[in-house]
């Protein structure tokens, strides 16, 4: 046996107990995000389009020009082209910015459920409903808290079409 049998066992028995805890934690934290989510997410991946049309319309307490709804033209992943449904007229000031694409609606959905981007907190209530074929989000309601009045967000994706 060693000079410190007592004192090597503790430190050894400490060592296994946090090891052991760590390990816990580890499998016991789940991820926020639904497995819904990430399935549709993936779906939508998998397709690798990048050239595709769709039309998305807001649903907020905000001007009728931050709701549309307008039609989108991505191409190559970026939105090249973002106009009003009713006359055809180019939307300024990047009013739909965060929402111009596919990937960032779902961006949008993970960043509304971990409480990250423009979520300062994880929203208190997320629906969604998912194009089956395709995966991407077709309806989308987010409301941040159910203390506060009029920060809801919903949008919906119509007419999608790849290119």
């Amino acid at each position: 046996m060693g000079k410190y049998p007592a004192k090597n066992y503790i430190i050894r028995s400490l060592l296994a107990v946090i090891i052991l805890l760590t390990l816990l934690a580890a499998t016991s934290c789940t991820s926020s995000v639904p497995r819904e989510l990430t399935d549709n997410e993936k779906l939508w991946k998998d397709q690798e389009l990048e050239n595709y049309n769709f039309t998305l319309e807001r649903q907020c307490f905000c001007p009728e020009d931050w709701r549309g709804p307008v039609n989108i033209e991505v191409r190559d992943g970026t939105a090249v082209s973002v106009t009003y449904q009713s006359d055809g007229s180019v939307v300024t000031e990047g009013k739909f910015d965060d929402v111009d694409t596919i990937d960032k609606l779902f961006t949008l959905l993970n960043n509304a459920y971990a409480g990250k981007g423009d979520f300062d907190q994880q929203a208190d209530s997320v629906d969604v409903t998912y194009d089956k074929q395709m995966g991407y989000p077709a309806t989308l309601y987010i409301d941040v808290s159910q203390q506060m009045a009029d920060e809801e967000q919903g949008y919906t994706v119509t007419n999608l079409v790849a290119r």
